[in-house]
């Protein structure tokens, strides 16, 4: 009898929380002590400690961060189909973990704009909230208003995963190339500090560029989303992101390709090859 009751409650149990899972999903747990030190506000002193919180919890990761496992060999793979898919899966958590945290920022910042555009106070927090924001994707704002709101906008946006996972493939001859095996670098990041890389083979006399060394997969996931959405080189393709929200249509990678014109001296041609490329996985991409 004891046993019977067991089951019907184990049961009942999984039939609730079944139904249940569609909205618990919408209340994302956040990841508190989540973000990396680039990522921390640097602006809270006038907060007290329950508003700091309250600012970190809006800034925070709503995925936990995955498991760290070394790079595979993928030259060990003599099936391409599978290669490409272990390439895949490898990165796709981090880019599914970068995106989760832009949709949940970027809601939030679609609420303030609202409460505004309705003429409706905004707290501390959210001003705290907001001037992070600013610092983290590059914007040296003094005052806020809607205008830098909306550019902000601009930036606090996702890049899809076929893009990312793609572009990721190209660059690292699908994690194989030199810097994805030494530094995990897998878009090919240049940085400019003597000792912060890799120096590439073909680097000419004169130049001091290297190539960016990170510590884990994470790292050179979250410096690619940074570029693109802060730099002044891919302002084209936020641009383009932007029109595609205000269409009402959804974010294609394919679509974005387009504002990659900046990121290979290659110009068009580039464009044209991961556009191919995404047109070409598009199956694995899906899966």
């Amino acid at each position: 009898m004891l046993l019977k009751k067991i089951t019907l409650f184990t049961v009942w149990s999984s039939i609730v929380m079944a139904a249940l899972s569609p909205f618990l999903e919408l209340e994302p747990v956040k990841q508190l002590d989540s973000l990396d030190e680039w990522q921390k506000p640097s602006r809270l002193e006038a907060l007290t400690a329950a508003d700091k919180k309250k600012v970190l919890q809006r800034l925070a990761y709503t995925q936990p961060a995955p498991v760290f496992v070394s790079l595979p060999d993928f030259n060990d793979y003599k099936n391409t189909t599978e290669k490409k898919r272990a390439f895949f899966n490898y990165l796709r958590p981090y880019v599914k973990r970068e995106n989760a945290r832009l949709r949940s920022l970027r809601q939030q910042l679609l609420d303030i704009l609202e409460k505004k555009q309705k003429k409706l106070r905004m707290s501390l927090e959210e001003y705290a909230f907001l001037y992070s924001l600013y610092d983290e994707f590059r914007m040296e704002v003094a005052e806020t208003d809607e205008a830098m709101l909306e550019e902000l906008l601009l930036r606090v946006d996702v890049i899809p995963d076929s893009l990312v996972l793609m572009q990721a493939a190209n660059e690292s001859a699908w994690g194989t190339s030199r810097f994805a095996v030494e530094g995990y670098n897998f878009f090919g990041q240049w940085c400019f500090r003597e000792g912060c890389g890799l120096i590439p083979n073909s680097r000419l006399e004169g130049q001091n560029h290297e190539v960016a060394k990170f510590d884990n997969p994470a790292a050179s996931i979250k410096s690619y989303f940074y570029n693109l959405n802060t730099f002044h080189t891919y302002e084209t393709l936020r641009t383009i992101r932007a029109n595609i929200r205000t269409q009402g249509k959804p974010v294609r990678g394919e679509s974005l390709a387009a504002g990659l014109g900046g990121y290979s001296e290659r110009g068009e041609d580039y464009i044209a090859e991961i556009s191919s490329m995404i047109r070409f996985n598009r199956k694995l991409l899906e899966e």
